[in-house]
This record gives C-alpha cells, structure tokens and sequence, in this order.
C-alpha cells in the first residue's frame, strides 16, 4: 500500500491525505444548531394550605396574548365571575352526602372525570344516585358490566354535568371577550398529576397565564392572571426554569391572585 501512495504525484497525494483526516474527524466539520426562534413554557402550579404545600393537578391554565395591564378589562371580568362552589351547587340540587364525597375524592368537576367502580354501586361506600341509575340500567341493558359501566346515561343532566358545563360557559365567554381584544387564539393546557404542563411553540412576547376562573381547593378557590415574558428558547433550557403559580406572592412573577375562602353551603 505505501509503495502504491508513493507512485502518486504530490497532489493526488496530499488531496487523498486531506480526504482521509477530514473524513476521519466528523467533529470538524459538524453544523452548530440552530439558534431557538420559538418559546416554550414549563407551568407548575401549586398552593399552599395551612403547612403544607400541594400540587395543582388536573387544572386548566390558558395563555392569552398580551400584558396584565392590556388584558385588564378581561381581568376584572374575570374577577367578577360568581360561580357556585361544587359543594353548594350539588347541595341546591339534593345531591346525596355519598355523592358529594365521591366527586371531592378526585376533585371532578362531572360524574365523566374517572370510572365508577363496583365498590360506589353495591359496595359500603355505594352512592345512592349510582344505586338508583344501576337498577335502571339493568332492565336497559340486561347485564351488571353493563349497566355499571352505562349508568350515568340514566342520571340527569344536572347530576351528569351541570357543574362544569356552569363553569364551561363562563370560560367560553371569558376566551370569547380575549381573542375578540387581542386577535391571537387562546391556548390552553391541563396540568397533570404533579401540577405540571407545558406551552410549546410559542411566539415570543407578552403573556397572560391565567385559570379564568378560580380554582377550588380544599378551603379556598384561587384565580390567578400572570404576566410572563416569553422568549426564544430550547425546551432543555425551559425546564430549569418554571413558571411557578402559587397563592404565596412571587416577587420574581407580576401576578394579580385572588383567594377566597370556599362558603359554606345548605346541607
């Protein structure tokens, strides 16, 4: 082989050389990526209540374009909203103790928020609303599987969901009342069970980070309106840094938080 390379003409042989070593060294001639031209946002949303901390899971968060000083008509609105606790708006319906205990167990807003499992239909802890549609269901459907899993067919629209489709339109009109100011659609996004989530692809500029109406939590309901500055940025480098949403003040946050204690309703 290296009588071969010596028969070459210096050229050729300095060409093949340079061939070699630049082939061999793929750091040498790597791309640097791409600088970030998009934002991203790592929410964590929690509140403290009495000594201990909690995280918010299961919550909606919504970015609407624009500061808290443009988005001030919207936020007072926000602020206005007169909404039934949970516990009062099934307590004015007669809902059963059972009931109310099973919703506040997982904090759902509807009946739809997680499986109804044997235990809320025959069991000790049975729910006389699920004892009540199961029985129906079963001249329905001829079959228990059947009839438990079917059941909230047979409750009424009120016990189904009313709470939240209560709540859904005041949303509706809040996002309505901000994408008519600010143009932009509203994004939104739902916290998993750590009271985290995320807002990708953002374009940079001011933000609005709010729950539009307030969220319930064991003694108190909490609405938040935050101004964030978004930025071009890389996921990686979005995750070391949190927008933290909490109801102890944040001097690094320009936040606007309301706190109410939840009333104490009719049994």
């Amino acid at each position: 082989m290296t009588k071969r390379l010596e028969t070459l003409s210096p050229f050729i042989f300095g060409s093949l050389i340079a061939v070699i070593i630049f082939a061999g060294d793929p750091l040498s001639h790597a791309q640097s990526p791409a600088p970030a031209t998009r934002g991203v946002i790592r929410l964590k949303a929690k509140y403290k209540t009495g000594d201990v901390t909690k995280d918010l899971s299961r919550k909606r968060f919504f970015l609407i374009k624009g500061s808290l000083e443009e988005n001030k008509a919207l936020i007072e609105k926000m602020k206005q909203a007169d909404l039934l606790s949970r516990d009062c708006y099934y307590r004015t319906l007669g809902a059963s103790e059972p009931l109310i205990k099973w919703l506040k167990a997982n904090d759902c807003e509807s009946v739809y928020c997680r499986e109804i499992e044997e235990e809320y239909v025959t069991g000790s802890d049975a729910v006389p609303e699920f004892q009540a549609a199961y029985r129906q269901g079963l001249r329905d459907f001829r079959t228990p599987e059947l009839a438990r899993r079917w059941l909230v067919t047979n409750l009424s629209t009120e016990l189904r969901a009313g709470f939240y489709n209560r709540r859904q339109e005041v949303i509706n009109a809040l996002v309505a009342q901000a994408e008519g100011a600010s143009k932009p659609k509203v994004l939104s996004v739902m916290t998993d069970r750590k009271g985290t989530a995320y807002l990708t692809d953002l374009e940079p500029g001011s933000y609005t980070i709010s729950n539009l109406v307030a969220s319930e939590t064991e003694k108190t309901s909490i609405l938040w309106a935050c101004e964030k500055e978004v930025k071009a940025v890389d996921l990686a480098t979005a995750m070391k840094r949190p927008v933290t949403l909490s109801n102890e003040k944040d001097p690094k946050l320009k936040c606007e938080i309301v706190e109410r204690p939840l009333p104490v309703c009719a049994k």
